[in-house]
């Protein structure tokens, strides 16, 4: 329920240790409304600019991820995921369709490293805890600059993003029997693509409790928490006379905070994984 040009979203799982291809889609939904002088009367989420054509009008946008994952693990500690990712993003002015952004988005690699397991010192434990850290990278692939007959649409609807960015992520999680809790922060620092422009900084967090319910050769574990994001102002470097000027744009970036409500299904080695996220500020 976010875009991954902004960060990169990161689950839980507790059949551990188990290599796995994972296939998730995503939708994210951003609907503003102008006023008749070209003022924002939403809430902001992403920068369009003041484009006349939004003038007194609703501008919906809709964003749809398609992910193919990989999590492979070596001796229960290092474990290398990789994210493949297509887009189909759509914009609506008014009624009308003004962009349909379809290619694949910047891939990411990360690579994780498991520093707690009380499982693995104490298999008699009934409280367990886990504690894991990672680092990686998102790669220019996706293209930045897609043009239709209404013109360069704007860069969030874009595949790519442009730039290399560094991502770092931690994770905790502690269960008691059947209960337990789930947190994951990660940071996305984001650099100068080839335009100039740069991608805000985000930091991601969420924390989940979840009860796991054994069924008939079939595992439920439902979900409750909460899920936020922060991030900074994009900005543009520009060159002039031999000097550079920093461009920051006050309608991006912001702080938001969702409720987040799921479920996961588990059954020998299959999972089936479902999320919804509402907006709460």
């Amino acid at each position: 329920m976010s875009c991954n040009g902004c960060n990169v979203y990161i689950n839980i799982s507790p059949n551990d240790y188990k290599n796995r291809i994972s296939v998730f889609t995503q939708n994210n939904l951003i609907v503003g409304e102008y006023d008749m002088f070209g003022q924002m009367i939403l809430t902001k989420q992403a920068s369009n600019g003041n484009d006349p054509s939004f003038w007194n009008k609703q501008v919906v946008e809709n964003y749809n991820t398609i992910e193919l994952r990989g999590d492979f693990y070596h001796k229960q500690v290092w474990k290398t995921s990789v994210f493949l990712s297509y887009v189909n993003n759509h914009q609506l002015v008014g009624n009308e369709k003004r962009y349909v952004v379809n290619g694949f988005a910047d891939p990411i690699i990360m690579e994780s490293c498991q520093v707690y397991n009380s499982v693995s010192t104490n298999n008699e434990e009934r409280l367990q805890q886990r504690f894991e850290i990672g680092l990686g990278l998102k790669l220019p692939i996706g293209k930045v600059d897609k043009n239709y007959s209404a013109g360069i649409p704007n860069l969030d609807l874009q595949p790519g993003i442009g730039s290399i960015d560094v991502l770092g992520s931690m994770t905790y999680l502690l269960k008691y029997k059947k209960v337990g809790l789930y947190s994951n922060i990660n940071y996305k620092y984001n650099n100068y693509n080839t335009d100039g422009y740069k991608n805000g900084n985000t930091i991601k967090a969420t924390i989940n409790m979840f009860l796991q319910t054994q069924g008939d050769k079939i595992t439920f574990m439902p979900i409750v928490g909460t899920y936020s994001e922060y991030l900074n102002f994009d900005k543009s470097n520009y060159e002039q006379l031999e000097t550079k000027t920093v461009i920051y744009y006050a309608d991006t970036g912001g702080l938001i905070w969702f409720a987040n409500l799921g479920l996961k299904v588990f059954k020998e080695k299959f999972t089936l994984t479902g999320e919804f996220k509402k907006i709460v500020y």
